[in-house]
């Protein structure tokens, strides 16, 4: 497969092109010869910056006096494998303590990742076809880039904490601090993963991914030290970003859990039972309502299909909640406009949109009731009419046709065509 992410060239190659350089260059001025230094070095394409940063570095230091330009070269060298996290300190930052070593300990590790998750996103970008990053649909015509990122994100996270691990244990142990592990990272990100967070943070997606698996530290250096690989959940490293980063990457991935299979084509239509328990724990949410059965329907100019169902009822109606839970989110998004989200005691997430404001009725963390008033009935976001969309969220991420949930628990009235 091809790699995805920067090639470490510099590492590899600046010690052997420094000494090589230098030292022919030198030898050349000192014979009378050209001193352009474009014979040796050649000039990177443009927006090549590793490529840049080579050629900046061999110049600088071939073009100064023999007892400097070797020490430039040195310091060089020495600040590229401490900016990928291969060394905690430079030679010029004098002597540390044993605290001071600790810190730079661990803020070696977060380079490393960073450097790791450095990804060629020029490269990948041209593995896109027809591809808009507004649209849900786009991402599963390109499942088979998204995999390749997935696949290429979780060798790099796993050869990344290997090398975070040998540089902790080096420093610390040079330092005499007592050093314990606990398990390894095992964070695998799947294609509808990776395409839901590049969805909302785009190629600032590998620096989520650094701060929210970047290994952490636990005691002391007097007591001894635990280094703790984090397995975050999808909606922790979504979390990384605003309240509405959170909700939009969640709703995306529900999008792609839905809609289509492993392989990127279109899910067929499935109807869920629910059980004679669950039927008695839902209620209308605006009673008198017609619930409509609009699943699959296109939107969007056919770039999306719905999955939800649409209940008309007349403007500022009351909206109360279908069951009893908890309220994760309330808020505003262009798509569902003013919304409300509740878990149930089950695991299933009701999602309420287009209400006439931002809801004043409940706040995120409060517990609701069965019946109790959420909101208010609106044309907020995505709409051109009064009705509430209500989509429901199985406890596996995958949304589900509230209309079956309706018409098995004999809750109307329905709209049969």
């Amino acid at each position: 497969m091809k790699r995805l992410f920067q090639p470490n060239i510099i590492s590899i190659l600046l010690s052997v092109l420094i000494l090589a350089s230098t030292a022919s260059i030198r030898s050349a001025k000192a014979e009378g010869e050209s001193s352009n230094l474009s014979y040796f070095v050649s000039t990177p394409a443009a927006g090549d910056e590793e490529e840049t940063q080579i050629a900046e570095i061999l110049s600088n230091a071939c073009a100064s006096e023999p007892n400097t330009g070797a020490d430039t070269a040195s310091l060089a060298a020495e600040r590229i494998r401490f900016d990928e996290g291969l060394i905690s300190h430079l030679s010029s930052d004098g002597k540390q303590s044993r605290n001071q070593r600790l810190i730079a300990a661990f803020a070696a590790a977060r380079r490393v990742l960073e450097h790791s998750l450095d990804v060629d996103w020029s490269g990948w970008n041209k593995t896109l076809v027809d591809f808009r990053s507004d649209v849900y649909d786009c991402y599963a015509q390109n499942q088979s880039a998204f995999a390749s990122l997935a696949v290429s994100m979780n060798i790099d996270l796993q050869r990344a904490c290997a090398t975070c691990g040998k540089v902790l244990s080096r420093d610390l142990r040079a330092a005499d601090i007592p050093l314990t592990a606990t398990g390894r990272q095992e964070t695998q990100l799947s294609w509808r993963q990776c395409a839901a967070l590049y969805y909302v943070f785009g190629e600032d997606l590998s620096n989520v991914l650094a701060d929210t698996l970047c290994v952490q530290q636990e005691g002391s250096m007097i007591r001894g030290v635990t280094i703790r690989w984090p397995n975050p959940a999808f909606d922790q490293i979504a979390a990384d970003g605003t309240k509405e980063q959170l909700v939009e990457a969640k709703l995306a991935l529900y999008y792609l859990n839905t809609v289509y299979l492993e392989d990127g084509t279109v899910a067929p239509v499935s109807t869920v039972t629910f059980s004679k328990e669950y039927l008695a724990t839902v209620s209308h949410p605006v009673p008198g309502g017609i619930i409509k059965n609009g699943w699959y329907d296109p939107r969007s100019h056919r770039t999306r299909l719905h999955i939800g169902t649409d209940i008309r009822i007349s403007a500022k109606t009351p909206i109360l909640a279908v069951t009893d839970g908890v309220v994760l989110h309330v808020g505003y998004l262009p798509i569902p406009g003013n919304y409300v989200v509740v878990r149930d005691p089950y695991g299933y997430e009701y999602h309420y949109y287009h209400m006439y404001e931002l809801s004043t009725f409940v706040k995120e963390g409060d517990t609701v009731r069965q019946g109790q008033q959420i909101g208010r009935v609106g044309s907020t976001g995505n709409s051109v009419a009064y009705h509430l969309h209500l989509g429901l969220v199985s406890p596996d991420g995958v949304y589900l046709n509230p209309y079956d949930l309706f018409t098995q628990a004999g809750i109307g009235p329905v709209q049969t065509n």
